[in-house]
């Protein structure tokens, strides 16, 4: 009974890994692989997955590069990615006021306050507390 348990249990795995490899799009596979890359903080080799699944229009990959960009010190870079992302995106999505907040800290970095405020302001109105505290800051320090 158990050798046909784990020949049925191998002949699911097989299966599963035969359907993923042929039906799931290559953007698909590509941000996958960034995704475990920058989950375990390998950001150099995550960005050109996520840079290629952005070539295959993969939107997704254009948030993962553009926080890579912004937390390794390259604002300037981040911007474009994270404003691409926020026109591609479903303003009801969870993640969408942290992609804001991300996109005014990138503006702030490069010193455009005026954008900053404008994305932390948007942000802040959906309920990132973050955004709010940074709104309060950067008043303070005006």
């Amino acid at each position: 009974m158990r050798k046909i348990s784990a020949v049925i249990g191998v002949f699911i795995l097989l299966a599963f890994m035969f359907y993923t490899f042929l039906y799931k799009r290559d953007d698909e596979k590509l941000l996958e692989q960034g995704i475990e890359y920058y989950n375990e903080r390998k950001y150099a080799e995550a960005l050109p997955y996520f840079e290629r699944a952005e070539q295959l229009d993969n939107a997704d990959a254009l948030k993962y590069a553009g926080t890579i960009y912004l937390q390794t010190g390259n604002p300037q870079q981040a911007i474009p990615k994270l404003e691409k992302y926020v026109k591609t995106m479903d303003v009801s999505k969870e993640d969408y006021k942290f992609v804001l907040n991300d996109l005014g800290v990138a503006y702030f970095k490069v010193s455009d306050v005026n954008n900053a405020r404008k994305y932390w302001k948007k942000a802040a109105e959906l309920g990132n507390t973050t955004s709010a505290d940074n709104l309060k800051e950067l008043e303070k320090n005006k």
